[in-house]
């Protein structure tokens, strides 16, 4: 059975680190996640950490073999936390036109949004 609580990271093992992001079908400009896993008996537990330009974004984690997360937490600042949920985060990319301008993940006191600061807002290829 999975744990409820944050995963500590000392137990994990990097995976890997995706430099190119996107939510919705959507590259975030600066948006990126790193991977860590771990051996959970006969399965492999792995928790994300998703990332803009360095600001943490959310965690995400669950075992390796199942489609979506088990649960999901949100920083709100240096030690603080939104969560565990169960289940996916609820993520948005922010727009203006057809420029992404931002991120916003949704915490039970709202959307906590982080603006693109990496150059421009990027322009939307349809």
């Amino acid at each position: 059975m999975l744990a409820i609580t944050q995963p500590d990271l000392a137990a994990f093992e990097l995976h890997k680190v995706l430099y190119e992001v996107d939510f919705e079908g959507v590259e975030v400009p600066g948006a990126c996640a790193a991977f860590y896993r771990r051996p959970d008996g006969d399965r492999t537990l792995s928790v994300g950490i998703y990332m803009m330009d360095g600001v943490e974004l959310f965690r995400a984690w669950g075992h390796t073999d199942e489609d979506h997360c088990a649960f999901h937490t949100v920083p709100l600042g240096e030690a603080e936390f939104d969560g565990p949920h169960p289940g996916c985060p609820e993520v948005r990319v922010l727009r203006e036109g057809n420029r992404v301008t931002g991120v916003s993940v949704r915490t039970r006191a709202g959307e906590h949004r982080t603006p693109v600061t990496r150059g421009e807002a990027m322009a939307i290829v349809p």
